[in-house]
């Protein structure tokens, strides 16, 4: 069980991972110091290291602190309809395509952040670890069957990235749009 404590020390951490992240979009990843972060956040350099080890951990925190709950997402699909495991994947990550279409702004922003530095693109990859877990066992509930669990996940998760890269620099591309047409092709193409 999370403590109060520990549940205040993560929302704080996500607040002030919002914050410095707002400063690193306006003015650059690289361009800005620690001190300066945590300046125009409005905190000490003591109090930003005692959430955050460098500047790569506030960028990952901003991402962790939207978690999402594959398993709640596949729980409200129809019962006793048999999917494809390309359709559970599909509706795993619905709570994704939400985000991306209630902030694209902002997501856009933080994912052009991400791309444009290499240290912040290995971090997220050694992140996702976490994410493919926690589909692996939202699947694995729906198919009793680990090994398709793992590849569907692991397979499906990299189709978001490969949406990912698509939307970001497009201002006017519909992400929705574009994780449906690359579900339908893996969708059609198990089917050959």
């Amino acid at each position: 069980m999370v403590s109060i404590r520990d549940r205040t020390r993560e929302a704080v951490r996500a607040e002030l991972a919002k914050a410095v992240l707002e400063v690193f979009l306006k003015r650059g990843y690289a361009a800005v110091t620690v001190d300066d972060a945590a300046r125009e956040a409005g905190i000490s350099r003591a109090t930003f290291f005692r959430y955050f080890g460098s500047k790569e951990d506030v960028v990952i925190a901003s991402v962790e602190s939207a978690k999402i709950d594959y398993l709640a997402a596949l729980r409200d699909l129809p019962e006793g309809r048999r999917l494809s495991g390309w359709h559970l994947v599909r509706a795993a990550i619905e709570p994704v395509v939400l985000t991306a279409t209630s902030e694209p702004e902002r997501l856009r922003a933080r994912l052009r952040l991400i791309a444009s530095e290499p240290a912040l693109k290995r971090r997220l990859l050694e992140r996702r670890a976490a994410n493919t877990e926690a589909l692996v066992a939202a699947l694995d509930e729906h198919l009793g069957d680990t090994v398709s669990a793992r590849v569907l996940a692991a397979a499906g998760l990299a189709a978001v990235d490969v949406a990912w890269e698509d939307w970001a620099p497009r201002e006017e591309a519909d992400f929705r749009a574009i994780v449906d047409n690359i579900f339908e092709r893996l969708e059609a193409a198990a089917k050959r």
